[in-house]
């Protein structure tokens, strides 16, 4: 069973997230990263040959068992922390469908990292510890008003 960080680590990863929303509520999946909690919009690695477009609609099915159809681009963050490295692309989500259910993530199947996948408000978020929350959660005063984010941030 190889540690996250080196399934991931030591190269650029580009990752394709998808901001899902129902009423005021964000859709956040959960995950159980090598022992420690991250709670983060789903979305995962964009695949040789595959468009962003197709890899958020896949990414949604495998952790969400969600249909969904992406819209618009919004957002790029970066995050760098030695081993990681990785560029998330963050695209609204024009609609879903789907019986809402825990997925799985291919990349680690050895283990089970996915734990939850739920809409969350902000009430639900504050309650979550700032080191579990991804980074665009942080200082967020309601997730509806992500989709007013555009350009670049670090992190």
């Amino acid at each position: 069973m190889k540690p996250t960080k080196e399934v991931f680590g030591n190269k650029l990863r580009i990752r394709a997230c998808g901001l899902c929303y129902r009423e005021e509520s964000l859709l956040l999946v959960k995950h159980d990263i090598d022992g420690e909690i991250l709670w983060a919009p789903p979305g995962g690695g964009v695949e040789f040959g595959e468009s962003i477009e197709n890899s958020i609609i896949r990414e949604f099915k495998e952790e969400c068992n969600l249909e969904v159809i992406p819209d618009q681009f919004l957002f790029f963050t970066e995050y760098l922390s030695h081993p990681l490295h990785s560029i998330e692309l963050f695209y609204n989500i024009k609609s879903y469908k789907g019986e809402l259910s825990i997925g799985y993530d291919p990349e680690i199947n050895d283990r089970k990292i996915i734990l939850e996948v739920d809409f969350l408000n902000q009430k639900q978020i504050n309650l979550i510890p700032d080191r579990q929350l991804h980074a665009i959660l942080k200082s967020c005063i309601n997730p509806i008003h992500l989709l007013d984010n555009r350009g670049h941030f670090k992190y």
